[in-house]
């Protein structure tokens, strides 16, 4: 989807917000004059009563502008949300996505594959995807990138659930705008987890269900009596209110634990309850979608009500409703017992709530990706060791500089080796083929006319990092990244293997050697292997066995004294190398004679 498209909704939704204002204006102006009447009309009353009884009229109509007002306010926040992020699709567009969290906390150096493909961080793949409205959806589409659930059935499951989603760009726009009206950058469940777990302080225990019904209805008799009945002493009500309020602070501490542990939940779980709602408004007729939909169907009203419990705990803050609520109805005692007997209820359910609205806010990302690209393919899965891939490209380059390529491994030769020189695209066509790979395991669209690929696992080693904490070298860390592969290999998994330049840390024998050996290594695994290298002794291999390895090549050239690539796949063994050249050109080393 082009710029222009995003930036006209922007557009769009800015005017919205701007009539908005005006709205809210008027109705503050309104307000204002309400409040005046009653005060006026309380003066006036001193005078004649008749005014009194116009008070309990504006009274209402006050506190209705009031909930009006604030529901503009929602709304206005929601047209701004939604501006802002139109503005940002409009950058992304135009491959500008920096305004979009980057996933630098799912950082793992050691992952298989995941930063060696630069799935985390700035200008990463997980940046320019993510259009996750909540938290929950970040980890999960962080995970989905991570740890590859590699069951044809759920791929397809998500393949067509992106499908479904892909135009439904009111509805995945709407749950952003209602997510990010919530800061929930810190957020974590760990607290939530905890107190599902934890002893019942007051729920189902007879005594406490004495306390709180009976001494309440005593406590008020007698302030009835207190205030109606003359012959009746005071002295019991203030000693039964002073009962309560004893009892109360005794289960201060707890009870104050319990609100510190939930408080961080109610406007989140507020929120939750609205993106629940909207799912359940949809007509969605995919599986995973139907099962998404039946999962917020159970759960809205119920988050919902757990965010109004949390609230009543919470106005335990103050003080006099603390003392008066206390001191009548054992406040502490009822509210409490109604939060944990929601938890009775409904504990065993929240972990699947959460889980869903996670997995179904995460495919809203991927949904997007088909959306703003309906050019891109999506996979098909075989149950053969090959992949084919047709106008192949890596998604983070410009359409406009992209240079595709077609990609076959696997029909027959498992192992393809790309030689070339510096510059020439071999990183990048393999991060391509990575990314490709990752983005077809999840049930997304690829970068390309067609693709078609088994389900293996990806393994990389492209960025291999020495460590000093650790006291491991460039060259120790690539070897035990390779060990772990062949280890999983020989444990019977097939796989996708993607190197770099492997054993660059030992002298040019020693290495070509090592790179033989590991190559015949790989020839009798289940195993698709992609080997860029600049290393070109290594091309008589296809001789030896063919049919096993292919050479390719990305070439490059020299015209009027530049250097040009191409960045077109080739078959065959690179010919021209260009670092004296860049080296001369540079005045690093003196020109040639």
């Amino acid at each position: 989807m082009d710029s222009e498209f995003y930036q006209q909704r922007a557009s769009g939704f800015q005017t919205d917000a701007n009539s908005l204002d005006k709205t809210i204006l008027q109705s503050g102006i309104v307000r204002l004059v309400v409040a005046i009447l009653i005060v006026v009309l309380f003066y006036l009353g001193f005078k004649a009563t008749l005014f009194f009884y116009a008070i309990p009229l504006l009274v209402v109509l006050f506190f209705f502008l009031v909930r009006r007002q604030a529901k503009k306010e929602d709304e206005r926040k929601l047209l701004l949300n939604r501006v802002e992020l139109n503005r940002r699709e409009s950058a992304a567009a135009n491959f500008e996505f920096s305004d979009f969290p980057n996933g630098e906390r799912f950082v793992d150096l050691h992952h298989p594959f995941s930063h060696d493909l630069d799935i985390f961080g700035k200008g990463s793949l997980f940046q320019y995807l993510n259009r996750c409205a909540t938290q929950l959806g970040e980890k999960k589409l962080a995970s989905d990138l991570t740890e590859l659930n590699l069951n044809k059935t759920f791929i397809s499951q998500r393949q067509e659930a992106i499908r479904e989603l892909g135009p439904l760009i009111e509805f995945r726009q709407q749950c952003w705008a209602t997510g990010k009206q919530v800061h929930d950058v810190d957020f974590s469940l760990d607290s939530l987890w905890s107190w599902l777990k934890q002893p019942v302080l007051f729920h189902g225990k007879k005594v406490f269900f004495f306390l709180r019904w009976v001494l309440p209805f005593f406590t008020c008799l007698s302030l009835f009596g207190a205030v109606f009945l003359p012959a009746f002493h005071s002295a019991f009500f203030f000693f039964m209110a002073l009962l309560q309020l004893t009892l109360s602070s005794l289960y201060n501490k707890p009870i104050e634990k319990l609100q510190n542990q939930l408080s961080i939940y109610r406007v989140i779980m507020d929120s939750y309850s609205r993106i629940f709602r909207m799912i359940n408004g949809q007509s969605l007729t995919s599986s995973r979608m139907r099962h998404h939909h039946n999962v917020a169907t159970e759960a809205m009203e119920h988050v919902k009500k757990f965010s109004s419990l949390i609230n009543a705990i919470e106005s335990r803050l103050n003080i006099v409703a603390r003392i008066v609520g206390n001191g009548l109805f054992l406040y502490d005692f009822h509210v409490v017992s109604d939060v944990e007997e929601w938890r009775e209820q409904n504990g065993s359910s929240m972990p699947q709530w959460m889980e869903s609205l996670a997995e179904w806010d995460a495919l809203l990302s991927f949904a997007t990706f088909h959306y703003n690209h309906p050019q891109y393919a999506f996979a098909g899965l075989n149950d053969v060791l090959s992949i084919r891939g047709k106008e192949v490209g890596h998604p983070l380059i410009p359409t406009a500089s992209r240079v595709n390529n077609d990609f076959d491994v696997g029909n027959p030769a498992g192992i393809m080796l790309i030689t070339g020189a510096n510059m020439a695209g071999k990183s990048t066509f393999l991060r391509a083929i990575g990314v490709n790979y990752l983005l077809a395991s999840n049930g997304a669209p690829v970068c390309a006319t067609q693709w078609s690929n088994p389900l293996v696992e990806l393994r990389t080693g492209m960025r291999t990092s020495d460590s000093l904490q650790e006291h491991q070298s460039y060259f120790f860390a690539e070897l035990n990244r390779l060990q772990s592969i062949i280890e999983d290999l020989r444990k019977g998994k097939s796989a996708l293997i993607l190197l770099d330049e492997i054993l660059k840390g030992t002298n040019s024998t020693d290495k070509q050697t090592g790179s033989r050996e590991l190559i015949k290594q790989f020839i009798q695994e289940k195993a698709l292997v992609v080997i860029a290298t600049h290393d070109i002794a290594l091309s008589d291999m296809e001789q030896q066995y063919p049919n096993r390895i292919v050479n390719t090549c990305f070439e490059g050239k020299i015209e009027n004294d530049q250097l040009k690539f191409d960045y077109k796949l080739n078959r065959g063994l690179a010919q021209k190398a260009n670092a004296t050249f860049l080296m001369r050109k540079m005045g690093i080393i003196p020109p040639s004679a």
